[in-house]
């Protein structure tokens, strides 16, 4: 085994204290050393293009990493600013009334009154509801609420699972009172009728997608007439306001012409609705009558003051028709030997789905113009009916406008 041998020789040649001797004669270093930098070629050169252990950079030196920043939303004070907001949640404000238009993409939050905490957003045209309350409990709803004359499109809002609907037609408006001379008989203008409501629930799968939605407007009052011995023109009837084909409510009727003989009231005939308005009262040579009250359709216009055709004498006109019994009260027409004008009828709160009062009649007059009847209150009163005046006077009283309707819709999530 001679390699063993030579081997094991040279081992312990290396282990011995010659050994040190021997590597310095063959210029050899030992197992364990060190070198400088400049002893390793190309290190040098390495290194200078490393970065030291801790160091730092802009963001300029980070690929990308503006262009990412830009993107991002900032922070002031801990919140981001109301202008790097998404454009459907851009602010929230809080306000104590509703302001008569709004800004798309702001959500409106009422702080007092009844209707504290209900949070709306604006439609481009009107402020919608979006909730009953900002608090929770009770199921999601969006109230859409048409309240002026016209008509409109309804889009079913995605995920409705129920729909109301409240309708109320127009009232009609009332006649003005007839002019006549000393000795000639001189009617107060009829009232007009009030204009009536239904209401239905419709599960909202039933309904299209989107339904035309119609207000109708109050009939406007018959105005009044100069001359002599002329009759008083009538008033208008109010619109139908309607749903679709499912609700369709037909107005009030307008009073008829005033002549020597009487004033012809306007007569409420809504098939259709499940609650009628009443009709106006009818004109008459004596003092204006009064209508009678509704249950919860809208009340009738009173007539005017008349004038009799022997020793007349300025009356009053009569007073509204009363909705839901004692809830509202119409306008009492007041008169005497001067012009007096109707009051108007009470009105609920705006866009509420309530009917109303009509309004009173005006007073008739010897001594000048016949008194107004005074306008329907909101929503679908009738219009008082306009006061007699003799021929010596410029006008018979005019008669008062009936009101417009709404139309309420209620979307259950």
């Amino acid at each position: 085994m001679p390699d063993v041998t030579v081997t094991s020789t040279i081992h312990s040649f290396m282990q011995s204290p010659d050994a040190a001797a021997a590597r310095t004669a063959i210029s050899a270093a030992a197992s364990t050393h060190s070198h400088i930098v400049n002893d390793v070629t190309g290190l040098q050169t390495a290194l200078d293009g490393k970065s030291a252990t801790g160091h730092t950079h802009s963001v300029s030196d980070v690929t990308g990493l503006s262009t990412t920043l830009s993107a991002k939303a900032d922070l002031v004070g801990g919140l981001v600013p109301s202008n790097q907001l998404p454009s459907y949640v851009d602010d929230v404000v809080e306000v104590t009334t509703l302001p008569a238009s709004g800004d798309t993409g702001k959500i409106y939050v009422l702080t007092s009154g009844g209707d504290a905490n209900k949070i709306y957003r604006w439609s481009g045209s009107q402020f919608i509801e979006i909730s009953a309350s900002s608090g929770g409990g009770g199921l999601a709803t969006q109230v859409q609420t048409y309240s002026t004359p016209g008509t409109y499109t309804w889009t079913k809002p995605a995920n409705a699972v129920y729909v109301d609907v409240v309708v109320i037609s127009g009232g009609g408006g009332g006649a003005a009172g007839r002019k006549g001379g000393t000795g000639t008989a001189a009617p107060g203008g009829g009232g007009g009728a009030g204009g009536s409501y239904s209401a239905r629930g419709f599960d909202a799968a039933l309904l299209g997608a989107s339904e035309v939605v119609v207000v109708g407007g109050g009939g406007a009052g018959g105005s009044g007439v100069t001359g002599t011995s002329v009759n008083g023109p009538a008033g208008n009837p109010g619109g139908s306001s309607s749903f679709g084909t499912w609700i369709q409510v037909s107005g009030g009727g307008g009073a008829g012409i005033t002549t020597t003989s009487s004033g012809p009231a306007g007569s409420a005939a809504s098939a259709r609705a499940m609650f009628q308005g009443t009709s106006g009262a009818n004109g008459g040579t004596g003092a204006g009558a009064s209508t009678t009250s509704a249950l919860v359709g809208a009340g009738g216009g009173g007539s005017g003051g008349g004038l009799t055709a022997t020793t007349p004498s300025g009356v009053s006109g009569g007073n509204g028709g009363t909705c839901l019994s004692t809830w509202f009260t119409g306008g009492l027409g007041t008169g005497g030997t001067s012009s007096v004008n109707g009051n108007p009828g009470p009105s609920v709160t705006a866009n509420s789905p309530l009917c109303s009062g009509g309004a009173g009649g005006g007073g008739s007059s010897t001594l000048g113009d016949g008194g107004n009847g005074g306008n329907g209150g909101l929503y679908g009163g009738g219009g008082g009916g306009g006061g007699a005046a003799l021929d010596g006077s410029t006008f018979s009283g005019s008669g008062g406008n009936g009101a417009p309707g709404i139309v309420v819709v209620t979307t259950y999530f």
